[in-house]
């Protein structure tokens, strides 16, 4: 599944942590936006880091998933590329996702 993750953190600590959560989970599309595609059980522990993550008084954020018809509906304007990884949609953990990023299997 592909999840968009849109955010608003005032406070600077808590939105680096936020950020590193994010990136154990798919890339940065702009400075407070990132795009995974998942299996639905690492989406599921997705949310669960990021509710572990942010203050819910203070803190938005917004989980946008796509099911494969308006996946591909979506455009893309503008110079840059969207960053699409489908090679590590089958993951289920994490373990397994940055071991592919690592590059472990090539070992």
């Amino acid at each position: 599944m592909q999840c968009w993750i849109c955010y608003d953190i005032a406070d600077d600590r808590r939105r680096q942590r936020l950020s590193d959560v994010l990136l154990d989970f798919g890339k940065r599309v702009e400075e407070s936006v990132f795009q995974c595609l998942l299996a639905p059980p690492l989406a599921e522990e997705m949310l669960k880091r990021i509710q572990r993550t942010i203050e819910p008084n203070s803190d938005k954020v917004h989980v946008l998933v796509l099911c494969g018809t308006c996946s591909g509906k979506t455009m893309k304007l503008g110079i840059d590329e969207l960053n699409v990884d489908s090679e590590f949609s089958s993951f289920s953990t994490i373990s397994e996702r940055r071991s592919a990023l690592r590059g472990d299997d090539w070992e």
